[in-house]
């Protein structure tokens, strides 16, 4: 049978249309414009491109063909084409800069090269499998062709290519009888006939005069390579004269000509059945139940494609196997799944013991294979093992025959599932293979399907997924720095112990009680109230000590105290100090690096006489390559003498931006109403009762309970934390000494830290984070 089919029929590229592309033969295609959309793993059998010219929108899928597939491929793919073209491919794709120059490169484990580029000249025959394939000059650019194509030396037709008006053309085909069929390009409506003549191309108008050239009436003319944004109008003119009156058409991506018969096969479905679809796929996207979904899936795919029985497989969440989810048979009066009872039939096993993939069962290939299976009659097919189909038939008196076989797959090209339709029948009820209309109408319906299985299981799976991405986020923040790497763990679980002791509470929080949704809320918050710090710089983060940079630079100064100790027995051994001066001097100076060594840890607090010591150490003087130098750097003494924890006033502000910046990203993030209050939970974990706190400075009339909880939360965390290398782990007594003041001073609220250190969960959470001398007995000091 000889057919061409299109692949591309375009003169642009659009969403919804590709550029020109034919397929000749299974191996053997015209131009390469639009190959990967249509046949998509079916590319892989191309052996053979002829190129009639090198514009981009006749070779864009060139690169792309021999890329893609290289891994799988056999054969070289073979490109023929004009000299000129085939410089031009040279020069400006495969050049090892646009792309690689396959035709240097073998295939996988092979002598043979990936890609050849095979010179034809005018009027030059090529034959491949029982095709001729000639070569007529286009009157375009130079180098161009069109390509006559014969099969088995009895009948063809003509390619144009892109061409303007072509004596040549009209002389072939009036000179061969066995061209039956002429595909011509025509791009722009008649009245832009300059710009035609200029781009080398046809108009209605032009094309008309031309065909006044051909002497024959039984060819039929095929349109091809019109401008999208002209269409409407070049229909009109197509029309007004009368080019299509011999039965050709303006071609359109997935049409099948079929050259004997002259017939038109395409892949647009009915007008009745595109309007049974649509209204199959709104009644899918509006259903989120699950079991119901399932059964209206396999209840309206059966119902378009006229099956008396099928099957509803989803892929398992370990993704190793196909579990049955709906059985319907009509005759046999079977419907088990979906709302009627559940299946509890063995999933089919995707892979073997020895994980292999399992190739016996045709509905574990459709997906692994992502491809559609249709078998007329699977009682003399010997490809797959229909043993349990047979043993089935034979238990109920059924006879299995036709079956499709149909994977659903994602937005994301997996496949999440399998429809396995058995026994098409007519209206005698005679049972019949299914045929291509119903793979085409399948596969327009099963990328909805998918859509809608897709769909509930995002709304069913969105908490966890949800769950996983804020905990991923916390962990990353966490990751940051190597001393609060489980900072935000453990907030998170004060604040859970927190909330479930005032849930439970009879007392004080007698009115307060807390839904499962609103613990979630406070948990969610509590793992991304640092997310700020994402962006902070790891050298503020993970500052340990106060003169730590890249490095720690104490390890300087005890270097410069050794050049000091130095100094001073040099002049020992020059007579200039006594050996009890020099004794002196050196106890001083063992005395002083050890101060400034305790200094550089950081603390609570840092005495004001400490500071004087710094700064009178600093006025030391050393010499360095012969000048006199102050023994601490400005840098080195202003650290030094930071009074409380490590940190600059400067590197306190950028510390302290990250709450801001929390606060602009959670405001970004479009939290369902249910979380409604988690950006202000997380973000207000810095404010203070008193109005003093950052970063929108809120007081106690505008912070809520479970605010309060996350703002105790992460200062509780912080003080016991035992994982600082900068500070020791303060004991529970100095911690809640120092929480006594935060509440004396409003900062804190001090009826919550009184409940907190009267209830149990204190020393729950103490048991299982703080080390054992931690805890000891607390007090409050108001």
């Amino acid at each position: 049978m000889n057919y061409l089919k299109i692949l591309g029929a375009s003169g642009s590229k659009t969403k919804l249309k590709g550029t020109t592309s034919f397929q000749v033969f299974k191996s053997i295609v015209v131009d390469a414009g639009n190959v990967i959309n249509s046949l998509s793993d079916e590319t892989l059998l191309i052996n053979h491109i002829f190129i009639t010219h090198s514009h981009s929108d006749h070779i864009t899928d060139l690169p792309f063909i021999i890329e893609s597939f290289y891994e799988k491929r056999e054969e070289t793919l073979k490109v023929y084409g004009s000299k000129e073209t085939l410089n031009s491919l040279k020069e400006h794709t495969f050049n090892d800069k646009i792309w690689p120059d396959f035709t240097k490169i073998n295939l996988l484990n092979s002598n043979k090269k990936a890609l050849e580029f095979i010179e034809i000249h005018e009027d030059e025959t090529i034959k491949i499998e029982n095709y001729e394939i000639t070569a007529i000059k286009a009157n375009h650019i130079a180098g161009a062709y069109g390509y006559q194509i014969i099969k088995d030396d009895d009948t063809g037709y003509l390619i144009s290519g892109d061409t303007y008006s072509n004596p040549k053309m009209w002389e072939t085909i009036n000179n061969n009888s066995k061209i039956k069929c002429l595909i011509v390009e025509c791009s722009f409506p008649s009245y832009l006939e300059q710009l035609a003549q200029t781009s080398m191309h046809l108009t209605p108008k032009l094309l008309k005069e031309d065909l006044k050239n051909l002497k024959r009436d039984d060819v039929q003319i095929f349109l091809y390579h019109i401008k999208p944004s002209y269409f409407e109008k070049m229909v009109e003119e197509i029309n007004e004269y009368e080019i299509l009156k011999n039965g050709g058409k303006i071609l359109n991506e997935g049409d099948i000509i079929h050259i004997d018969t002259k017939q038109i096969e395409s892949d647009i479905i009915s007008q009745n059945k595109f309007e049974r679809i649509m209204d199959i796929n709104l009644q899918l996207s509006s259903e989120l139940d699950k079991s119901v979904l399932f059964e209206m899936i396999l209840t309206l795919t059966r119902e378009l494609t006229h099956c008396e029985a099928g099957t509803l497989y989803i892929l398992s969440r370990d993704k190793k196997s196909l579990e049955f989810k709906v059985v319907q048979n009509d005759p046999l009066n079977i419907f088990m799944g979906g709302t009627k009872d559940n299946l509890t039939w063995d999933s089919l096993p995707l892979y073997l013991n020895d994980g292999s993939k399992n190739k016996s069962m045709v509905a574990v290939v459709a997906a692994l294979e992502n491809r559609i299976i249709n078998i007329p009659d699977v009682y003399n097919n010997e490809e797959y093992n229909f043993q349990g189909t047979k043993d089935f038939d034979k238990t109920t008196g059924y006879e299995s025959k036709s079956m499709l076989v149909i994977p659903l797959v994602n937005h994301e090209e997996d496949v999440i599932g399998v429809l396995q339709l058995i026994n098409k029948t007519k209206i005698s009820k005679s049972k019949i293979p299914f045929n291509e209309e119903d793979e085409k109408v399948i596969k327009a319906l099963a990328s909805q399907a998918a859509m809608a299985l897709t769909n509930s299981f995002l709304i069913n799976s969105l908490e966890d997924f949800l769950n996983a991405f804020v905990a991923t986020i916390a962990h990353a923040i966490d990751a940051k720095s190597k001393h609060t790497r489980n900072h935000i763990g453990r907030v998170a679980k004060v604040a859970n112990y927190l909330a479930q002791a005032i849930h439970e509470d009879k007392t004080i929080y007698k009115d307060v009680s807390y839904s499962e949704n609103d613990f979630r809320q406070i948990e969610l918050a509590a793992w991304m109230h640092d997310i700020g710090k994402i962006s902070m710089p790891e050298s503020v983060i993970d500052k340990s000590t106060k003169l730590e940079k890249m490095i720690d630079r104490i390890e300087f100064i005890e270097e410069r105290i050794e050049i000091l100790k130095r100094d001073e027995e040099i002049k020992l051994l020059k007579n200039e100090i006594t050996k009890e001066e020099y004794d002196k001097n050196i106890k001083n100076f063992d005395d002083d690096i050890k101060f400034l060594k305790k200094a550089n840890i950081g603390g609570e607090f840092m005495k004001d006489e400490d500071v004087q010591r710094v700064k009178l150490i600093a006025q030391y003087k050393y010499k360095k390559e012969g000048k006199e130098i102050n023994f601490l750097s400005e840098d080195e003494e202003f650290n030094l003498c930071i009074k409380k924890g490590t940190l600059t006033n400067d590197e306190k502000s950028i510390m302290n931006y990250h709450a801001q910046l929390s606060l602009d990203m959670l405001s970004s993030l479009p939290f369902p109403k249910k979380y409604k209050d988690v950006l202000n939970i997380a973000a207000n974990h810095h404010e203070k009762l008193n109005g003093k706190g950052y970063p929108r400075g809120l007081d106690e009339s505008q912070l809520a309970l479970e605010d309060r909880i996350m703002i105790l939360a992460d200062i509780f965390e912080a003080l016991t934390s035992n994982d600082r290398p900068y500070k020791d782990a303060k004991k529970l007594s100095e911690v809640f000494k120092i929480l006594s003041f935060m509440a004396k001073d409003g900062e804190i609220d001090g009826e919550l830290l009184k409940f907190f250190h009267e209830n149990s969960v204190l020393l729950k959470y103490a048991k299982e984070e703080l080390f054992d001398y931690q805890v000891d007995e607390c007090k409050l000091l108001f």
